[in-house]
């Protein structure tokens, strides 16, 4: 992503939640979820991913019934969730 919506939302995220933990807590381990690498020509980005997770009946190759098949793909987002920017890297950058 071009921005720091990612890192900013998660602190304030992290901010809310801790002020409604006991006192005392320990191992304090979240983030947002969503997110992956992927290549933009030769520079590594951080791209949010819309998950498509589904199920489908489709015959049987050996013939006679039906078999249920998993869908499970992810769309790379075009611009940040949060703040409308472009997510892909600057061409200057590139």
């Amino acid at each position: 992503m071009q921005c720091e919506c990612r890192a900013e939302i998660e602190t304030a995220i992290r901010d809310h939640v801790e002020k409604t933990l006991p006192e005392g807590f320990q191992d304090y381990d979240a983030k947002l979820q969503g997110y992956g690498f992927a290549l933009s020509g030769s520079q590594l980005t951080a791209p949010f991913f819309i998950e498509y997770k589904g199920e489908v009946q489709v015959p049987k190759k050996s013939g006679g019934g039906m078999k249920k098949q998993k869908i499970d793909t992810r769309i790379a987002a075009k611009y940040c969730p949060f703040c409308g920017k472009v997510a892909r890297p600057d061409e200057k950058e590139a």
